[in-house]
């Protein structure tokens, strides 16, 4: 039988060179692919968890979006939950966070970041045991025609301190870049591109009425626990930091 068999590889060597190259391959592939994702998840984990340390709360609306209104994302909150949520006792700061969407084009009218990663738009949060960003350049915007970028969209459009550039809310805004941000070590979350206007521009250009925020950021006291926080373990939170969600 052995005998057979030698002889049938013999006769067939290149469909056996074929066979073993295919599986050679798909299994080369396969490997690479699981590596590489492995790699991306834990860059991707260690990111998060240097950048958002800070962030012991996160306060959102509890809307139900239903499936025709994804687009929509989720509900918006009162900005004036972050100063009942400050006044909370074991509670060290809450800052409001705004996200929504902003194109940044440069010189050439070419939008940086193209059609592919997000380009994502906020407020810039003063403090920064709750800000994932980090000032590599400049100061914080504080006018509403001023804003912060990644360092990933501004080596990508040529953007420097000083310069103007237009962002996209969708309206077309001038604004003047007086910041350049890192997200934790990299240059930005990803690929995407990001942009910080002031609190007060943040909620004009991307929310729908003034007086509303996205969530808000909690920090806690030194010594409380995860436990102690509530929400904590399936425990909805108090009435003091369940305010009425306002709906987008």
């Amino acid at each position: 039988m052995l005998n057979v068999t030698w002889r049938s590889l013999r006769a067939h060597k290149r469909r056996f060179v074929g066979t073993f190259l295919a599986i050679f391959l798909g299994v080369s592939f396969l490997s690479g692919t699981l590596v590489l994702g492995d790699t991306l998840t834990a860059n991707f984990d260690r990111l998060f968890a240097s950048a958002n340390a800070g962030a012991d709360v996160v306060v959102r609306s509890a809307d139900h979006i239903p499936a025709e209104r994804l687009q929509a994302g989720r509900g918006l909150i009162p900005a004036a939950t972050a100063d009942a949520i400050a006044g909370v006792e074991g509670v060290a700061a809450a800052e409001p966070n705004i996200q929504g969407y902003g194109q940044l084009v440069d010189r050439a009218g070419k939008v940086v970041g193209g059609n592919g990663p997000p380009t994502f738009a906020g407020n810039w949060i003063e403090n920064a045991v709750l800000n994932p960003y980090r000032l590599a350049e400049g100061r914080a915007p504080a006018a509403e025609d001023e804003v912060v970028i990644n360092r990933g969209a501004a080596k990508d459009g040529g953007f420097a301190v000083g310069d103007t550039v237009t962002v996209r809310t969708p309206d077309a805004l001038p604004v003047t870049v007086v910041g350049i941000a890192t997200f934790g070590r990299g240059d930005g979350f990803g690929a995407a591109t990001f942009v910080a206007f002031t609190t007060e521009a943040a909620q004009r250009y991307l929310t729908p009425a003034p007086g509303l925020v996205s969530s808000v950021l909690v920090h806690g006291d030194e010594g409380v626990s995860e436990e102690e926080w509530p929400g904590a373990s399936g425990r909805r939170c108090p009435a003091a930091l369940r305010p009425s969600p306002a709906r987008s």
